[in-house]
């Protein structure tokens, strides 16, 4: 038996399909499931953070009981300047994964029905929201292959998926949030580093410097933020052949230090 695929769907300006790493569920393991966008030249969706403007893609799942599905691994985004507006997202063809645990009961040899709803925001120039529903059927097998359709898209997925969650304090300064990153034995100067999470630094580009193994990012805080989290991700991004992904997590370390001064 092999994966049955349903046709993709060709929306405006987007293409997008439910797809599965391997050829087979393995019962007690943990498969992987994708959403591949194929975006037409010059259109783009959004990261889970979509920056000045746009709206994140979401997915709905329905599935077999003991089945369930995660969160988004969202591959990390390329930053666009649109006008005066800068944003987080995809474009060309990217396969958003989702990891799917399987139960140990699933019967070996039987097929599996899997469905989910997606929904998205695609821009150019103008902005066009999207809906499908979408299914796939998979077998249930004692083993699983690699899907030779998919991996290249896997991998390419996880290759930009951040490898660890680096330790990280921030502070805020006056007008800036500046995040320090302790990265021992790691010599690499990130391009650009972007937030996860919304209103708390702006979307323009920040300031990064390396002081020893000490990397220093310096945002903007976001006009929109109101009050002190407890902290947020950030993903470190580097344009350098094979450079990985990195992830910090940084923790707020001033709790009544919001009007302090801002770094010079």
């Amino acid at each position: 038996m092999s994966v049955a695929h349903a046709a993709p769907v060709a929306s405006e300006h987007i293409e997008v399909e439910l797809v599965s790493e391997n050829s087979a569920l393995v019962p007690g393991q943990t498969a992987h499931l994708g959403l591949r966008l194929k975006h037409e030249p010059g259109w783009h969706t959004y990261w889970t953070n979509p920056g000045d403007s746009g709206l994140p893609t979401k997915l709905s799942w329905t599935l077999p009981r003991g089945f369930s599905a995660g969160e988004i691994a969202w591959p990390a985004p390329t930053r666009f300047k649109v006008d005066d507006l800068y944003n987080f997202g995809y474009t060309g063809e990217v396969v958003l994964p989702v990891a799917l645990a399987v139960p140990a009961n699933a019967t070996t040899g039987s097929n599996v029905a899997l469905a989910v709803e997606a929904k998205w925001l695609v821009c150019h120039e103008v902005c066009v929201p999207g809906k499908a529903q979408l299914k796939l059927d998979v077998p249930v097998a004692t083993k699983a292959l690699a899907d030779p359709r998919y991996g290249l898209a896997f991998a390419q997925a996880r290759l930009s998926t951040p490898l660890a969650t680096l330790p990280a304090r921030a502070r805020i300064a006056g007008e800036h949030v500046t995040v320090t990153l302790a990265t021992p034995g790691l010599s690499f100067v990130p391009d650009d580093a972007l937030a996860a999470q919304k209103q708390i630094v702006a979307s323009t580009p920040p300031r990064i410097t390396r002081q020893g193994e000490t990397l220093i990012v310096d945002f903007a805080k976001s006009e929109y933020f109101t009050g002190e989290p407890a902290g947020f991700d950030l993903v470190l991004t580097s344009r350098a052949a094979n450079e990985p992904v990195w992830q910090g997590r940084a923790v707020f370390s001033n709790k009544n230090a919001v009007n302090s001064p801002a770094p010079r």
